[in-house]
């Protein structure tokens, strides 16, 4: 008899095991499912708020998301409670009500900025002294591409020459304006600056180093779509090769024919090719 309910019985536990394996399967997956569906708290603008506005409790209020769309740039409550600082702070750009709080959303004072960071390896990030003309009436902003041309004296003729030392530097900070800072949010004074941080190789460092302390630098800025490295191994400008004006000629020609005036009267825009 029992032989012969055998194969049942088998097949009844088979059945059962099966049942238990979807069973726990499916109840993994709904877990899942409600676990990343969750609601989770986050701040958000409780009006609409503009680039400039400071964060209060006010203006900022806690929903309820689900958080399957929680990302790490997104703020939340438990990140509120564990000190991260948000009220006092300003705002970098415009939000409207509703909007869940980004980090990226915060204007980021420029000193919670690690300069570090930007340094890629085998790079150096050095300090030049700068003054309004020095650095382009400090037009030079973070991420700026510029050349830097020193101004010396000669040692063996005590001639007057400057020379074009490094070209297509990328500018790492003015002052302690770093590039993650929103210069919109600054003051007149906040974005004024005496020194002028570039990202060069450890020996183009020292080369800045000594060079500052020998004669003056300049910054000259480049558009930021012009990499070109020129061959200027032998090229210095001294007093004479000003009082002869033979130079001048000829940059002067090959300037006509490269550069475009733009002027823009009456609202309209023109765009002349100046004539050699």
């Amino acid at each position: 008899m029992l032989q012969g309910r055998l194969p049942v019985l088998l097949a009844a536990v088979f059945a059962v095991l099966a049942a238990l394996v979807a069973f726990l399967t499916i109840k993994q997956r709904t877990d899942q499912i409600s676990d990343q569906w969750a609601p989770q708290k986050v701040l958000a603008a409780s009006r609409n708020l503009g680039a400039g506005d400071t964060l209060t409790k006010e203006n900022l209020t806690v929903i309820e998301v689900p958080k399957t769309i929680v990302t790490e740039s997104v703020i939340t409550v438990a990140d509120v409670n564990k000190g991260t600082p948000v009220f006092g702070r300003k705002l970098a750009i415009d939000i409207k009500r509703g909007d869940m709080l980004l980090y990226q959303h915060i204007h980021t004072k420029t000193g919670d900025q690690h300069l570090a960071d930007a340094v890629q390896k085998k790079g150096r990030a050095v300090s030049i002294r700068v003054s309004p003309e020095s650095s382009v009436h400090h037009w030079i902003e973070p991420g700026d591409h510029v050349d830097v041309i020193g101004i010396f004296r000669d040692p063996t003729s005590r001639e007057m020459s400057s020379v074009t030392m490094l070209q297509n530097v990328i500018v790492l900070a003015t002052g302690r304006i770093g590039g993650q800072t929103n210069m919109r949010l600054l003051t007149e004074n906040e974005r004024a600056f005496n020194t002028v941080t570039v990202h060069v190789l450890p020996e183009a460092a020292e080369m800045l180093v000594l060079a500052q302390d020998l004669g003056t630098l300049y910054l000259s800025l480049r558009n930021s779509e012009d990499n070109e490295i020129a061959d200027l191994a032998d090229a210095r400008t001294t007093v004479k090769t000003l009082l002869t004006g033979e130079r001048s000629k000829q940059i002067s020609r090959t300037q006509s024919k490269i550069f475009k005036v733009e002027i823009i009267r009456g609202g309209r825009r023109a765009e002349l090719q100046a004539v050699p």
